[in-house]
Order: structure tokens, then sequence, then C-alpha cells
């Protein structure tokens, strides 16, 4: 057996001379990559986009396989988990199914893996009865005061959601931004979390933004969080739904915003039953009017105007004012 020799320690030191700074860049290299990825988004944009395209629904003739519904509160509320148990109650009864939705073979995919279901969801649910010259008999929808569009929702009220909960949202320098994280907050949070593991005094925030609190509050059971896992899935199923539009984001991070407002839970109360969304619950709570309260928080302006205009300087108006703001934090 030969043995091979040892280089001489001034040969080696020549290589690593030669080696050293072609890693050295290499490693820069990436780090500013990951830099410029957690900060614009750009790669992310594209697989993410590409792939929600992917998801989708395409109605078919004859009974197809339910795609198969979380257990959240908004799928047990709108009956998406209840759909098989439905379709059997009608089958027994003599109806057939003449039409079925089929999910695409991605969104089957994506919902195996554990993510929820991607479509673009609605803010309320409803039921209208019409006569034979369809004219309305009656009609109802749950949450009824809500936001139609984000235009709609007053700036003062979306500053203050912004500044408690998700202030990078809406810059629109970024415009391929994954709403899902927030990439300075989440670092905290875990490394919070860490430490939490061994001070179990210390106080452990989350880092969840808008985009992740409503897939926990629609989807997760009893919209809750209740490991890492669901939080995983809350992430990745908020991130993919964001670039259903494609990869310029701004347009779904308003509608976030506008979706937080008109959905978020807010508790129950006798007499009114469960509270989702600022619009009923300014009416649950307060006894306010919705159309009030937006006329005194004020709508968007135009481009140029003077913030002031759209305000009197009535000590009483601004009192009013100041009170509507106040039930609606």
């Amino acid at each position: 057996m030969q043995h091979t020799p040892e280089l001489p320690a001034r040969r080696r030191f020549r290589i690593w001379w030669f080696v050293l700074p072609i890693v050295l860049t290499l490693l820069a290299g990436l780090a500013w990559l990951i830099v410029e990825e957690l900060r614009t988004s750009t790669l992310q944009a594209r697989y993410l986009s590409e792939l929600a395209a992917e998801t989708g629904f395409q109605r078919e003739p004859g009974p197809g396989e339910l795609l198969a519904a979380p257990a959240g509160p908004y799928d047990s509320r709108l009956g998406y988990n209840q759909m098989p148990a439905f379709v059997s109650r009608l089958s027994e009864r003599g109806y057939t199914v003449t039409q079925q939705a089929r999910p695409s073979a991605r969104l089957v995919e994506l919902t195996d893996l554990g993510l929820f279901p991607i479509y673009r969801e609605k803010n309320q649910g409803g039921l209208q009865l019409l006569d034979c010259q369809s004219r309305t008999l009656h009609g109802a929808r749950y949450p009824e005061r809500v936001y139609a569009t984000f235009d709609e929702v007053p700036p003062l009220l979306v500053d203050a959601l912004l500044f408690i909960e998700n202030r990078e949202l809406l810059d629109p320098t970024r415009t391929k931004r994954n709403p899902a994280v927030e990439w300075d907050r989440f670092a905290r949070a875990a490394v919070d979390q860490a430490i939490g593991m061994i001070d179990e005094n210390r106080s452990t925030p989350g880092g969840s933004t808008l985009a992740t609190q409503i897939e926990k509050y629609r989807h997760s059971p009893e919209g809750r969080t209740t490991s890492r896992e669901e939080k995983l899935k809350q992430m990745a199923s908020a991130s993919v739904r964001a670039y259903l539009d494609g990869e310029d984001t701004l347009p779904a991070r308003q509608r976030i915003v506008t979706d937080y407002l008109n959905t978020v839970p807010l508790s129950a109360k006798s007499g009114f039953g469960e509270v989702n969304g600022i619009g009923d619950g300014l009416w649950a709570w307060y006894g306010r009017d919705f159309g009030e309260v937006n006329r005194l928080l004020g709508r968007r302006l135009p481009p140029g105007s003077s913030a002031d205009s759209n305000h009197s300087s009535d000590p009483e108006d601004l009192l009013a004012r100041a009170l509507a703001y106040k039930q609606a934090l």
C-alpha cells in the first residue's frame, strides 16, 4: 500500500489563498440573493403565481369526487365541509346530481399536501328569494355590513389596522411582495418562541400577518393555531392564495385588508349571535350605523385633495369623529 505524501505547507497555503476568495465571493453572492429575495419576493412571485394559476374548478356533467374541506369555522358556516352529507341526503330522496365542480389536479395535489383549498373566497353568505318576475321577496346576507371594495375603507381605519398588525403590508414599492410573511417580525417571533421554551414567564407574541390570521380564523380547527405545523400550513396557504391574480400582489394585499375588516371574529352577543366583521361589530356592540361611522372617519380622498377638506372643524363633529374612531378600534 502506497502512502500519498502530504502537500507541503507552503503549497497548501497557496491553494487556500486561491480558493478562499472564490468561496467568500460565492457566499456573499448567495447572501445577497437571499436578502434580495426576502426584500422583493421575486422568485416566490414567479413560482407561486405559476402554481396558483393551475388551481381551479371546472363544472362537468354527472357526480364527481368532492374536494375535502377543512374543519374551520368558515367552512362549517358556509356548509363546505358538509357537502358529502348534503349530496348523500339529496340522493336518498330521489335527487340526481346532473353537474358538479371538479377540482384541478394541482388543487387536489396541494390539498393532499396539507394546504387549505386555494380559491377566491367570498366574504358574505346569504339567501335571496325571488318571485316569478325576479323581484326580491326576501334577502339576507351575513355579515350584513361590509366594505365592497378597498376604496370604501376609510384610510384612518386602514392606517390604524396596519400600525397594529402588519405595518409593511401595503408598501407600493414592493409590487411582488409575499403578504403571508413579514420576515423581520417573523424572525423576532421565532427568537421569542425559542427563548420562551426556556423562560416560561417570557411573553412570546406571534408573528402572524393579516393574511395568515385570515387563514387561521377561517380554516384552522376552531379558528386556532394549535401547533407549529398548523402555522406553517396557514403561511403556505396564504402565500399561494396571494398570487392567484399574478405576480403583482398589491391588489391582493388591499383585498386582504378589506377581507380582514369584513370578517374578523369579534366574539358573540346575546340576541345577535356570532359577530364577524367591523361593520356588524359596530352595530352589535355599539348600535352604530355603519354608513355614519364611515362618513365620520372619512372616505378615501382623490389625489391632491386636502385631508382637512373632508372634515368639519366644529367641536361636536370632532368629538363624534373621535368617538367613532375609538369604537372602531
